[in-house]
């Protein structure tokens, strides 16, 4: 089976529920682990159910999409000299597409783009992992198969990375381009932070994935996250975003039901239970300490200036250090008492 033909094959996700998005402590830093890179337009994690459908495989490769551009007369991509891509960069992923000329290809070829919904799924699997391959950025051992293969600097063929497949066996869903979705950027619906105007104008399309631009910048351990949001104007093209299509399931194979609603429900409000009691506990701990250090610097700052005048210049430096610790105890107060307030939200949204 040749490159071409295996980035076409089509992977059956099946209908049911899957955990979406991230809870994040937003102020500054976090006591989660599973959002330690995590931004505010992932929250708050949430249940999806979806019915099946049916995703490539892999992202639409240039031999792809040069065929749409002969049958439709579409300008080819800006990179391909004198309109036509180099033979060894066939199955290298399409790139320099706009989020219109993917849907186009989209729609020429009888598919559609995934919703973000849609490709979140078929990256993260319903069990809510962090990266496609699991909850670990990579292995511990630095030289292993996995690790070389999940940190390429450059673009590859597809096919060439299987250490990223995902649980359903979705490849490349991070680690080679940024991949163009359907829907226009806009904040969950279950999210009740508006944080931009940008944010609610259908202005930007979501993309989704992670390229291998992140691996040469350093950046992959927060980009190549299955809950990771990304935008831009469906207009912009580079050379690190693609795109793959979706189509619906055929009826034989849309009836079977993986995952049901109701008890990720229930496991998503324990987790969030568990994630806001872990904050109550280390921001008491940090709140304390924190106070603790600021009485024993401000008053240490009083006594020697009562007892030595001279010292006030220094003093003052160490109060100004004490105050910012009693600062720090504050938020952490505060940080305390929101997530507590949260808790008891949660735990009467169990009743």
């Amino acid at each position: 089976m040749n490159q071409k033909q295996t980035s076409t094959n089509a992977v059956l996700i099946p209908q049911g529920a899957f955990i979406m998005g991230t809870d994040i402590e937003a102020f500054y830093g976090t006591a989660l682990a599973d959002s330690e890179h995590a931004k505010l337009d992932e929250a708050p994690m949430h249940v999806r159910f979806l019915e099946a459908y049916l995703i490539e495989q892999y992202p639409v490769t240039n031999a792809e999409y040069a065929a749409f551009v002969q049958a439709t007369n579409r300008p080819p991509p800006i990179h391909w000299e004198n309109g036509n891509f180099a033979p060894e960069d066939a199955n290298l992923p399409v790139v320099h597409v706009s989020w219109h000329d993917s849907n186009a290809y989209a729609q020429w070829a009888g598919k559609r783009l995934p919703t973000e919904a849609e490709w979140e799924k078929a990256c993260r699997g319903p069990d809510g992992r962090i990266y496609p391959w699991g909850n670990i950025f990579i292995p511990d051992e630095p030289e292993s198969t996995e690790t070389s293969q999940i940190l390429i600097a450059s673009l590859t063929p597809v096919g060439t990375r299987p250490a990223t497949a995902s649980p359903y066996g979705v490849g490349e869903a991070a680690g080679n381009v940024w991949e163009w979705t359907a829907d226009w950027y806009q904040p969950y619906p279950e999210s009740k932070r508006l944080k931009s105007k940008q944010a609610t104008d259908e202005k930007q399309k979501a993309l989704r994935g992670g390229s291998w631009l992140e691996v040469r910048d350093g950046t992959a351990e927060r980009y190549f996250r299955c809950a990771n949001r990304l935008h831009a104007p469906p207009d912009y093209s580079a050379g690190n975003i693609g795109f793959r299509c979706v189509r619906e399931a055929p009826p034989e194979k849309a009836e079977s039901l993986h995952v049901p609603v109701e008890p990720l429900v229930d496991y998503i409000k324990k987790k969030k239970l568990a994630n806001l009691r872990l904050l109550q506990k280390r921001t008491e701990k940090s709140s304390l300490r924190d106070a603790l250090i600021a009485v024993v610097l401000i008053g240490g700052t009083v006594y020697s200036v009562i007892v030595n005048p001279e010292l006030i210049l220094g003093g003052a430096i160490v109060g100004i250090i004490g105050a910012g610790f009693l600062f720090s105890a504050g938020v952490n107060f505060w940080r305390r008492w929101r997530a507590i307030r949260r808790a008891k939200q949660v735990e009467s949204e169990k009743h």
